[in-house]
């Protein structure tokens, strides 16, 4: 009797503890949280460097995708070496065809159109961890260029149709500067980088994580709800990018709790602890990045039908992150290194900043005293020629440069040319388009226009040079600031003979007459001066090798050669071929050859062209505005 008294007695007392009353209060949690990428190698890669192999029609949008596009989240750009690498390769868009869309708008009652362009893109995404390959794509499909809209279909009919053919003449001559070409290829970028992001970008954000504690005080389990409470608590506040939870700490409450679920089974009179304990251990283990762990709570808080939304949540979180090893993976200090490479880069850029200043200032420095000495050069060339024609007589081979100078009307005719201007016709060997050049030269300046059919220029600004070439730059052409070397050769034009006539009177004395010779059908003078320099090893290799040859009988200058070698070696060879000596008036009555035969050979090949000057004026009023305006008042810079 009395063994049966105490089993009703401990029944009575089970049944009390399990339907002891529980009660807790919600607590929510806010924490900074790390977006992985889908490739857990990529989590202590923090630079990115993307390489791309553009259709050749397309290389001037290569500079605009390297600077605005292809950044990825959570990683820096390396121009060269970052371990991630994207290779990038665009096929020329395929253009197909111009249509009209309409929409209605019901506030206005009437049809709205709008006509666009549709392309047919394609790029290929390779994407390399060091040597090995971790995804591979194909970007086709199909994008539109909105080209106009408006109220009257009529009048999109129109601009559809003109757009239409333009675009096509412009693919059959293989023109592709059309704002739509360029348009579709930002467009499939823009999909391609928010793809890349997608897969690989790391992004920070904050999550709101939610715990329910007891606060029911009497309850038998309530002390150690209290220390798991008091733990979990603790570490959530400390929680940050770089460290997450301590699983050590939690270990023995994470226990406590998954004994709970034995000690108290499914039953209607256990769904509020079982909730607590579940929804408790399903945010824990999701936030240690326990997969397994945190799907089984998170079931198991769903299946106790408390709030099941709870679980539900917890159960798309998990299936929509992505988790790997949590040794490897717990959390990272990815964006704190990113920080310090950041500051690093900013101090490196800010040092190449200063050096980039200092060196334009050395430059400038050193441009003052190259702008100086090119100034006395200029002056030195003009004094230098009025003394040699003031002095003749004691000049080498005086006789002969007296007959040659009176030729050209005399030392005081050509003292007196001050400025001269050449209008030219050039015929190219093997072309029959039509070519002209437009010269004019003062004592200081210089310019060489050239049509062909291209506009080109070539200036001398007292101690500047300067170059323009459509053909080279197209619409967006700027003027180009020539080197020393091109400055030298360029600046020859300002000595006035020689501009007229190619004979360098600053290199006569150097002149060595080497005797008489038939040239081209005509007994002439042969004169030569080889100069000569010190290479770096301090040995004398050849510079410049000058021949001229002048007519025995009038003394006109019939031809002249000139080889220029680099390095010992030759890289530069130029024949004229004077013909047909006209006089002009300018000079009282002095001849000067209007028909010149070239022959060039560099590194182009050889070129052979005839100059047939039908146009010149010595000391003309001259009109050239173009050359006015754009030397002296600087608009070409």
């Amino acid at each position: 009797m009395k063994k049966r008294l105490l089993l009703i007695a401990l029944l009575v007392i089970g049944s009390i503890q399990a339907q002891e009353k529980i009660s807790s209060k919600k607590k929510k949690f806010y924490i900074p949280v790390i977006k992985y990428s889908e490739f857990p190698v990529l989590d202590n890669v923090l630079t990115q460097t993307a390489f791309y192999q553009m259709d050749k029609s397309l290389q001037e949008e290569e500079s605009n995708l390297k600077k605005h596009y292809f950044n990825i989240n959570g990683f820096i750009k390396d121009p060269v070496n970052g371990k991630l690498k994207i290779y990038l390769t665009f096929a020329l868009p395929r253009y197909t065809t111009t249509q009209i869309d309409s929409t209605f708008d019901k506030k206005t009652n009437r049809w709205t159109y709008g006509a666009h362009s549709n392309y047919i893109t394609n790029v290929r995404l390779d994407v390399k961890y060091g040597d090995k390959m971790i995804l591979t794509k194909d970007f086709g499909g199909s994008e539109s260029y909105s080209i106009s809209v408006g109220n009257s279909l009529g009048t999109m009919k129109v601009a559809a149709s003109e757009h239409d053919k333009k675009i096509r003449a412009a693919v059959s001559d293989s023109d592709y500067t059309d704002d739509g070409f360029e348009n579709v290829i930002y467009k499939t970028a823009g999909r391609v980088q928010d793809f890349l992001n997608y897969k690989f970008g790391y992004t920070t954000g904050e999550s709101k994580e939610r715990f329910e504690f007891v606060t029911s005080k009497g309850h038998s389990e309530y002390a150690q709800m209290l220390a798991f409470e008091t733990e979990i608590t603790a570490q959530m506040e400390k929680v940050t990018l770089e460290k997450g939870l301590d699983e050590k700490l939690l270990a023995p409450h994470l226990q406590y709790l998954e004994s709970l679920l034995v000690k108290y089974p499914p039953s209607p009179a256990n769904v509020n602890i079982r909730f607590i304990v579940t929804n408790n251990l399903a945010e824990t283990y999701f936030l240690l990045e326990n997969k397994e762990k945190a799907l089984l709570y998170a079931n198991l808080l769903v299946e106790n039908d408390k709030q099941d939304s709870r679980g539900s949540s917890i159960i798309e979180r998990v299936n929509n992150a992505n988790f790997a090893d949590k040794k490897i993976r717990s959390h990272t200090n990815r964006f704190a290194e990113l920080k310090k490479l950041g500051l690093k880069i900013e101090e490196e850029k800010e040092e190449k900043r200063l050096a980039f200043f200092e060196k334009i200032q050395q430059q400038d420095a050193e441009w003052e005293i190259e702008k100086s000495n090119r100034e006395v050069y200029l002056e030195k060339i003009k004094t230098q020629r009025h003394n040699l024609l003031d002095s003749v007589p004691y000049q080498l081979n005086a006789n002969l440069l007296a007959k040659v100078i009176d030729n050209l009307g005399g030392s005081q005719a050509l003292k007196k040319v001050e400025k001269a201007h050449l209008l030219s016709k050039i015929s190219i060997e093997g072309t029959k388009i039509p070519q002209t050049e437009e010269k004019w030269a003062t004592n200081t300046h210089y310019l060489l226009k050239k049509k062909m059919p291209e506009a080109y220029y070539e200036i001398v600004n007292g101690p500047e040079a300067w170059s323009h070439d459509d053909r080279e730059t197209g619409v967006n052409a700027k003027w180009a600031k020539l080197t020393a070397y091109d400055y030298s050769n360029l600046s020859k034009n300002v000595d006035l003979v020689n501009f007229l006539t190619d004979l360098r009177l600053d290199l006569w004395n150097n002149f060595e007459v080497l005797g008489e010779e038939m040239y081209e059908g005509k007994m002439c003078y042969h004169l030569n001066y080889f100069e000569k320099t010190l290479s770096s090893g301090n040995r004398t290799i050849p510079k410049t090798d000058y021949h001229v040859f002048i007519d025995k009988e009038n003394f006109n200058i019939v031809s002249t050669e000139k080889t220029e070698f680099d390095n010992g070696n030759k890289s530069f060879f130029e024949r004229k071929l004077f013909g047909d000596y006209r006089p002009v008036a300018g000079l009282n009555s002095g001849k000067i050859p209007h028909k010149i035969n070239y022959e060039i050979e560099d590194f182009n090949g050889e070129t052979l062209y005839q100059e047939t000057r039908e146009k010149v004026e010595v000391n003309p009023v001259f009109g050239n505005r173009i050359f006015m305006k754009e030397v002296y008042f600087g608009g070409f810079k």
